[in-house]
């Protein structure tokens, strides 16, 4: 398993190659799985859960530098920030998206179950009128493409690299593991924070606006419970679209 000093990403990685051995045993390719002999330890080991969430001030403080630069960090990054803080999806949901998930005019994002987290569930996303506003720039932005966040440069892929935001983050911190000479730091004495960190800052703003952790859990998609997941099919789709409005709002005067 390549070591890439990334431990998620080399994890993830052999959790794909079992897989595929796997398979390949079902189609009678193979007769063992050579992969079976490792695990996570001689992957990436245990993964550190991450708790970083950024408060009302470092979204503004970061917001306003990303803005300042918009030479290192472009609009197309901005907008992508901005829908991350507000919506709370995972990352590839959104810079994978095409744009025929998204109604616009009925203000909804109808995400599949499979571009979920291990095709866990579809979800109704509720789009506040912010959000709205940002996809309508971004249909413009996008030149007929058929992605949301098309690639900008040749690429095998037709939509936004998947660490496009993270580098450009990183920059603005200092940090540019392709450079010998490394770039100012433009964020001053805000603690360094990634593109998912605003998932998390999406779930504690809610939390601070007082909405249940149940209804907060359904916005991240996530998996409350197996008997809930068995018997409780309710998506809370008006419970959701109270929270998403609530949370726009009271970021709406940072992020504009």
């Amino acid at each position: 398993v390549p070591d890439v000093g990334r431990p998620t990403v080399s994890n993830f990685f052999l959790y794909l190659l079992n897989n595929r051995v796997k398979h390949a045993i079902q189609l009678k390719i193979t007769l063992n799985n050579p992969a079976s002999a490792f695990s996570y330890k001689d992957a990436g080991g245990d993964e550190s859960c991450r708790e970083r969430v950024l408060t009302i001030d470092e979204v503004e403080q970061a917001f306003s530098v990303f803005r300042k630069y918009p030479e290192s960090f472009t609009r197309d990054n901005y907008l992508a920030c901005c829908l991350l803080v507000v919506l709370g999806v995972r990352k590839s949901e959104l810079i994978q998206a095409p744009w025929h998930e998204f109604d616009l005019e009925n203000a909804v994002w109808h995400l599949p179950k499979e571009r979920t987290k291990k095709n866990f569930r579809a979800i109704k996303i509720p789009l506040p009128p912010l959000a709205i506003e940002w996809l309508k720039e971004l249909r413009v932005r996008s030149h007929g493409s058929s992605y949301v966040f098309p690639a900008r440069r040749k690429s095998s892929k037709p939509y936004m690299g998947s660490d496009t935001i993270n580098s450009a983050i990183n920059s603005l911190f200092g940090i540019d593991r392709s450079k010998k000479v490394q770039p100012p730091n433009r964020m001053g004495d805000l603690e360094h924070f990634r593109v998912h960190d605003l998932r998390r800052t999406f779930r504690s703003i809610g939390s601070e606006l007082k909405f249940q952790d149940d209804h907060l859990e359904r916005c991240l998609n996530h998996k409350i419970s197996k008997l809930d997941e068995i018997y409780n099919k309710h998506d809370f789709f008006e419970q959701r679209k109270e929270i998403h409005q609530a949370v726009s709002v009271t970021l709406e005067p940072l992020l504009q």
